[in-house]
């Protein structure tokens, strides 16, 4: 990464404020059910990036705050479902709720594919997590190279994935295009 503040650094941060976002739209209801004792203990209001970016150390500074992120929302998703599974169901309608408030405006299923790598925290851009694995004017398909996410779940990222499928779907349900997962690595966007 660069060694100055530059767009890819507000890209990424912009990313990360979305995870944010969907972490305090969980908390509050979890909150609200009497799932966990405050919202507070989970979510984080994202300053101005230069307002707070260590500039000595761009790539340092934004990894860490992807880790604070990713760790706060792994805990808060243990913490609900710990102890009844069943909350799952309540996250997934959240989350595809959150998806509808970020819906997207893609006028082909590459924009759609592009429009969800601008928004979901995917590591740092030199990861390339998101391959692509065919792509025709009705249809793209991708593929994740490797599990980044995982690190931050106790036993595995599944919840991770399955909530995030629902915002994915949410995002998509006002286009003319659908999500297909074939499991948690391997996804397609299908023009409906």
């Amino acid at each position: 990464m660069s060694a100055f503040l530059g767009p890819i650094h507000f890209w990424l941060y912009n990313k990360i404020g979305n995870q944010e976002k969907l972490t305090q739209e969980i908390a509050e209801l979890a909150e609200k059910n009497g799932w966990i004792s405050a919202a507070d203990d989970y979510t984080k209001t994202l300053p101005p990036l230069e307002t707070v970016i260590d500039e000595e150390n761009i790539h340092g500074w934004l990894q860490a705050q992807i880790s604070d992120a990713e760790t706060r929302y792994a805990d808060l998703i243990t913490a609900i479902i710990a102890s009844d599974e069943t909350r799952m169901d309540a996250l997934c309608s959240a989350a595809e709720q959150f998806g509808e408030q970020n819906s997207l405006q893609a006028g082909s299923v590459e924009e759609a594919f592009r429009s969800f790598e601008d928004f979901f925290v995917n590591g740092m851009p030199c990861d390339r997590v998101n391959v692509t694995t065919e792509s025709s004017e009705d249809h793209i398909s991708w593929e994740m190279t490797e599990d980044i996410h995982a690190q931050y779940w106790d036993k595995s990222s599944s919840p991770y994935y399955t909530i995030r499928k629902s915002v994915m779907e949410g995002m998509l349900k006002k286009t003319g295009y659908a999500l297909d997962a074939e499991d948690d690595f391997h996804y397609s966007i299908v023009k409906k």
